[in-house]
């Protein structure tokens, strides 16, 4: 894995192919990039998530 210079870091994932082409279309629709779209998508989910903990 590899650190970016936006304190990132860059990690290998395999999509079946039905959730890839669910996310492509989603994004497109939000006007965001792939990688875009499975961060908005994964932070809300944890925020959704860590809210219900409380």
């Amino acid at each position: 894995m590899e650190n970016t210079q936006r304190g990132e870091r860059r990690i290998s994932i395999r999509f079946p192919l039905d959730v890839l082409a669910v996310i492509r279309t989603l994004a497109k629709q939000h006007e965001r990039s792939f990688n875009g779209e499975v961060v908005w998508a994964l932070r809300a989910y944890a925020e959704r998530h860590t809210n219900e903990r409380k």
